[in-house]
């Protein structure tokens, strides 16, 4: 084989292994457990009218594709600072979390690779800043982080280059456009069909599992173990501080951790996928 055909071949896997989950991005195949039916229950704990449409906003973006949502209010004594998750559901909440360096977090709770619940949190400590304070941020980091608990990690992880017109996209710019001199392309603030696609692969089959009911949101929440029950300390609400979140297993464009996971034995798991803030150094920054 001659040098230079060796060489166009190594650029060519080398281009293979960085391009970011351009076949299935999937979240290490994490999903809701799947029944007859393919409604997941999402309770709203947020602060402002604002929050709560721009939240509907992003959920009618998922809607019916494949998945459906039957979408409330959560009780008012969720508290929107805890965050903590509740079986079956995915609780979606803001509040000022401080400055953590994060602009959102979603986090599943999993049995073997079935998610039991989910959590969002918004953090408002930076959507008051002037860089975030906009519809257009609110919404793309709303729409990626619902996108997570759903079972989607990103098509694309770095910030500098063209949108690829999806939420699960990473970007220095939400509405697309230049800036900066740069033309970011398309707006980031919803899914694409892409996005789609790899939803409807994860859901197209009815698991066997006899835990899998009519709604396939509540199959498998809690599944006892040999112990009796989910191990100590998995239906606890996720600490704010990231140094807490477990062990880091991912990073991101700028090579910030941004998926961590805590294994609590027994076949049951927390991921956190974390979107930093631009100007954030990351996890090892928290402390």
């Amino acid at each position: 084989m001659k040098s230079t055909t060796r060489i166009g071949l190594a650029a060519c896997i080398a281009l293979a292994a960085l391009t970011p989950a351009s076949a299935n991005h999937s979240w290490g195949g994490y999903h809701w457990a799947n029944g007859t039916s393919r409604t997941l229950v999402v309770k709203r704990a947020l602060s402002s009218t604002n929050w709560t449409n721009l939240v509907n906003a992003a959920m009618a973006d998922w809607q019916g594709k494949p998945l459906s949502f039957a979408i409330s209010n959560a009780p008012t004594s969720t508290s929107r600072r805890n965050c903590t998750p509740v079986a079956g559901t995915t609780l979606v909440c803001n509040d000022t979390y401080g400055q953590r360096g994060w602009l959102g977090i979603a986090s599943i709770w999993a049995n073997g690779t079935h998610i039991t619940q989910a959590t969002t949190k918004l953090n408002d400590t930076y959507f008051n800043m002037s860089r975030y304070n906009n519809d257009s941020w609110r919404r793309m980091v709303a729409c990626q982080e619902v996108g997570h608990n759903w079972g989607l990690a990103h098509q694309d992880e770095t910030f500098g280059n063209y949108n690829l017109g999806s939420c699960m996209d990473y970007t220095n710019a939400p509405t697309g456009g230049t800036l900066n001199g740069f033309n970011y392309g398309p707006s980031n603030v919803r899914p694409n069909a892409t996005d789609y696609n790899h939803l409807t692969s994860f859901y197209n089959h009815a698991d066997a599992s006899a835990a899998a009911t009519t709604n396939f949101g509540q199959r498998q929440v809690g599944k006892p173990t040999a112990a009796g029950g989910p191990p100590a300390g998995f239906n606890e609400a996720l600490s704010d501080n990231s140094a807490e979140w477990g062990a880091a297993i991912h990073r991101d464009g700028r090579g910030r951790p941004d998926v961590f996971l805590k294994d609590f034995g027994n076949s049951h798991k927390r991921l956190v996928h974390v979107f930093w803030a631009l100007e954030a150094k990351g996890h090892e920054s928290q402390h």
